[in-house]
């Protein structure tokens, strides 16, 4: 930017002050001068303006293009790090008790197990006591449905490819040890305590 340099003439010898049309001479020329330099800055601001407002939209139109194949990079990426949820976990299962039975689709049930007589779950001191116990995992996947029969019997209904037959052993064995025909509290006694046999034989880390 510059400004005008305003030069006023020499008076002529023996002039002391100046007349009133030198003096509107001068303003005229001066006024003109900053009317240009005014008009010069504004067109060099607007240019720089425009140039600003060109260089800005670019980068938006650049950082919204390119959004969308942020995202499905970031989706392939989250996609193969996760785990599969849809695989039984047997170390994470959950015992999730029902007072009312669980008939599970004849469709989603591998097998059917009753467990030996010896393997009792005695009825809790609250009534009513749980009809049903729910083992599955931390996604929802269940593993197997453990349900009291009308004489008392328990019977396993297996909902995962797991083989169950095994581990009756190791149940029967923690049932007597815990003592769940005779354990009357209401979570870990009972049916409860049943439950509890099935998920420690389930589960992979056990010793044998």
């Amino acid at each position: 930017m510059f400004s005008p340099e305003i030069r006023i003439p020499d008076l002529p010898p023996g002039h002391r002050q100046a007349s009133p049309w030198f003096v509107r001479s001068v303003m005229a020329v001066y006024t003109r001068r900053t009317r240009a330099v005014t008009v010069h800055n504004a067109m060099v601001r607007l240019r720089g303006g425009r140039w600003f407002l060109i260089v800005g939209y670019a980068v938006v139109c650049s950082l919204i293009l390119s959004c969308p194949f942020v995202t499905q990079h970031t989706e392939a990426l989250a996609q193969t790090d996760a785990p599969d949820t849809d695989i039984l976990d047997l170390t994470s299962l959950n015992i999730r008790l029902s007072q009312w039975a669980i008939h599970p689709p004849q469709h989603l049930v591998h097998e059917v197990v009753t467990l030996p007589p010896s393997v009792r779950a005695t009825r809790t001191r609250v009534a009513p006591s749980p009809k049903a116990a729910v083992l599955e995992d931390n996604h929802h996947n269940r593993a197997l449905i453990v349900s009291v029969l009308d004489d008392d019997r328990l019977q396993v209904a297996v909902l995962a490819d797991i083989d169950f037959a095994s581990t009756i052993p190791f149940v029967t064995a923690c049932a007597g040890d815990r003592g769940c025909a005779y354990d009357r509290r209401q979570v870990t006694g009972g049916l409860g305590c049943v439950a509890i046999c099935i998920q420690r034989a389930l589960d992979p880390s056990r010793q044998p």
